[in-house]
């Protein structure tokens, strides 16, 4: 007769012990999961922040600018010659309007006076602000002087032949360093805006070396410029 152990009825059978291991190891998996999706999904929620914050104070606001027009730009002690040789004076009258309710402070203006892409003289201006309280709009004087200034060729060449016309079209540039002086909480600004006002038509004499602005006044076109380094 065989002696084999008896199985008490408190010892599980062997089979039961596998499938309880088994389920075991798949809660654990599935909690595992669960975890890493959690933390996850975590990772994704601060990483959204921070990129949202960045921008936040990173970014300036995409507000109107202010707009330029010319209203007058007369010229005097005009005199060229074939030697490359310029000598004149531009008094230009800008009318400027502010778009917002804030004070601008201008913190430099250079001007740019230019016969299509060469420049014949430049000059800037001191500081100054515009308020808003009193009105919108304000006027900008500016004068630009050139002194026996050399011309390039296709420059004098294009000159001499408007002026048998009786005028030059002329293009005058403003870059202007500005900001809003409520908002300078925004680490961007001041900003840098480029006002660009093309083929200004002046009415030239010769003989008395004098000229006036033409079909005024005249729109200028504005936009934000890259600062450099």
């Amino acid at each position: 007769m065989d002696e084999r152990p008896l199985l008490s009825e408190q010892d599980p059978p062997p089979t039961a012990t596998a499938n309880i291991d088994s389920s075991t190891d798949h809660v654990s998996k599935a909690s595992h999961s669960d975890s890493d999706k959690f933390h996850l999904i975590i990772c994704l929620c601060i990483c959204s922040i921070i990129i949202m914050l960045r921008s936040r104070f990173s970014i300036e606001p995409s507000w109107p600018i202010p707009e330029f027009q010319v209203n007058s730009l007369s010229l005097t002690n005009f005199n060229l010659s074939f030697y490359h040789s310029l000598t004149a004076s531009w008094n230009a009258s800008f009318e400027i309007y502010n778009p917002m309710r804030f004070e601008i402070p201008y913190h430099g203006v250079t001007s740019t006076v230019s016969y299509r892409t060469r420049m014949l003289s430049q000059a800037r201006m001191v500081p100054f602000k515009q308020d808003y309280k009193n009105n919108v709009t304000s006027t900008l004087n500016v004068s630009i002087s050139a002194a026996d200034s050399y011309v390039e060729g296709l420059a004098l060449h294009g000159i001499y032949k408007e002026l048998k016309h009786g005028s030059v079209s002329f293009n005058v540039t403003l870059v202007v360093d500005y900001g809003y002086a409520r908002v300078s909480r925004f680490p961007q600004w001041p900003q840098l805006m480029v006002v660009v006002c093309e083929d200004v038509v002046v009415s030239v004499s010769m003989s008395g070396g004098s000229g006036y602005l033409i079909d005024g006044p005249a729109k200028c076109s504005g936009s934000h410029a890259v600062r450099g380094n």
